[in-house]
């Protein structure tokens, strides 16, 4: 009975852990919308100073209660490296999603995935099974033939997707590391925090007037992004492995925006590469429900 009750308590944790990524997915996929619709004629740099300013106003008064006497410790430095490579990552992203099609900017980000999956596996030693590496590889490989038809050139957005990825990898290493030591309120708030102040200055320095659609537009993605890192977190309550592999779907919503919002309408190899990221992201939760 004991075997059994561990076992099914695995399999509550994996499904939850790929809910809460599933919800993140589509909240960060409107993110991206947001961006291409509202944003696309301010700095980059601007755009994810005043996101996190939006984030840091949401999130005061949800964790005022929770902050009194808590200290970060010798912690401080993850934290500082956290911000400093998500910040990156996020000016990156913006910049891509301005300069090529969403669903190129998405299926390049699942680089993100492989490599946090595999940080995992070192730096926390979760184990990687077969089926584990399968469903990641074969999402790739969707992934890859989502974005087959725009290989014939790389330009500065491409490259710049292509770092952000990595750089959202670690990122994610960091906060799983973070979650021993600290409340996802913590973590959270921290970050943007962090964020603010790195982009303060630069923000100044390129600023540009702004009209009532940038506004709504920041509001927009400041909201949505903020929820989308409060389930992110809840996400990492489970294995790294089942988060990250539920994280692929966020590709299929995009195109959805892409279709519905941008007339982005996907080749053949489009709609297949998002069927089989589906289909490797379904595979990898049966089996595990049947095999924790």
């Amino acid at each position: 009975m004991t075997v059994l009750t561990r076992a099914g308590g695995q399999t509550a944790e994996i499904r939850r852990s790929l809910a809460w990524m599933v919800l993140s997915c589509l909240l960060f996929a409107f993110v991206m919308a947001s961006v291409k619709l509202f944003l696309t004629d301010l700095p980059p740099v601007q755009t994810v100073f005043l996101r996190y300013i939006v984030g840091i106003l949401l999130l005061i008064p949800l964790v005022a209660g929770t902050l009194d006497g808590v200290t970060v410790g010798a912690s401080w430095k993850m934290l500082v490296a956290r911000a400093v490579c998500h910040a990156l990552a996020v000016l990156f992203w913006f910049y891509s999603i301005m300069r090529i099609p969403l669903a190129e900017v998405n299926a390049l980000l699942n680089l993100g995935p492989v490599y946090a999956t595999i940080g995992a596996a070192i730096y926390f030693g979760e184990g990687l099974k077969m089926r584990r590496v399968m469903a990641i590889l074969i999402s790739f490989a969707g992934a890859m033939a989502i974005i087959k038809p725009g290989f014939g050139e790389i330009n500065l957005g491409t490259l710049a997707v292509m770092l952000t990825a990595p750089l959202f990898a670690v990122s994610d290493l960091i906060a799983k590391s973070l979650k021993q030591h600290h409340d996802d309120n913590v973590i959270i708030i921290a970050l943007s925090a962090g964020i603010a102040v790195a982009t303060a200055i630069p923000a100044v320095i390129v600023w540009q007037p702004m009209s009532t659609m940038n506004w709504v537009g920041v509001l927009a993605i400041g909201v949505s992004a903020t929820l989308g890192h409060v389930t992110l977190m809840k996400s990492f309550r489970g294995p790294m492995w089942a988060a990250q592999t539920g994280k692929y779907i966020q590709l299929l919503f995009v195109v959805l925006f892409g279709i519905t919002l941008f007339d982005e309408i996907p080749v053949m190899s489009t709609i297949m590469g998002a069927l089989v990221v589906l289909g490797a992201v379904t595979y990898i939760a049966i089996r595990e429900s049947r095999n924790a």
